[in-house]
């Protein structure tokens, strides 16, 4: 099928985006990519921003479709959370570049400068996701694993500190640790931040919890 005009601009600003950052792009730049004039790139992008974050969409929504594939409802606990972080580790894999410019660049002016439309996509989009994770949060909450918190406040936590600890990985000085150290550290912390929801547990009750959540109830 032929590419409309407005995805042959996206294309080209995805690929400039992913290479030169949101700071180091030109929308000039991305008009010769496209092989259109400026004035044309507006009739279907307001700004630079909006192409900037369009591209981000793009990218969440393929993200967002894999953990859909992995989330299995009736799972145990763990289960879950193990499936949606091999998606999300995976993901981090296949596309550093495009977490590296969007996560690091991507802030609230760029956002709000953006037409509804777009800022309504994102905004879905983070919902599914923390969604995702909130409601394992509120089935650990009913089963007394944790004690009674915001599931969609600890969602957030959980996922930023997970973000933040694979941009950390893959900036990390391999000079110190192989890029295989890294990411078996950046899972384990994953699942540190995970646990530490537990840390209110009495002495003792945290042997074999991890297997009871796996089957997704307690004995």
């Amino acid at each position: 099928m032929k590419k409309t005009r407005a995805e042959k601009v996206l294309d080209a600003a995805r690929e400039i985006f992913l290479t030169k950052g949101y700071h180091g792009t030109a929308m000039d730049a991305i008009a010769a990519r496209a092989g259109y004039s400026k004035r044309t790139i507006y009739l279907d992008y307001d700004n630079k921003d909006a192409l900037f974050i369009s591209v981000g969409v793009e990218g969440l929504e393929i993200l967002v479709e894999r953990l859909r594939k992995a989330h299995q409802a009736e799972a145990g606990i763990e289960e879950v959370i193990n499936g949606l972080l091999e998606v999300v580790f995976e993901f981090s894999h296949q596309n550093s570049d495009y977490l590296r410019v969007f996560f690091a660049e991507t802030s609230p002016d760029i956002v709000a400068n953006c037409p509804e439309s777009i800022r309504s996509r994102l905004a879905g989009l983070e919902r599914s996701i923390l969604g995702m994770v909130a409601g394992q949060v509120e089935r650990a909450i009913e089963m007394n694993v944790i004690a009674p918190t915001d599931p969609w406040e600890a969602a957030g936590i959980f996922i930023g500190a997970v973000l933040g600890i694979i941009l950390l990985s893959m900036a990390g000085s391999q000079t110190v640790y192989s890029s295989q150290t890294l990411d078996s550290m950046a899972r384990k912390a994953a699942w540190l931040i995970w646990r530490g929801m537990y840390a209110d547990q009495p002495q003792g009750t945290m042997n074999g919890l991890s297997s009871q959540l796996q089957t997704g109830s307690l004995n």
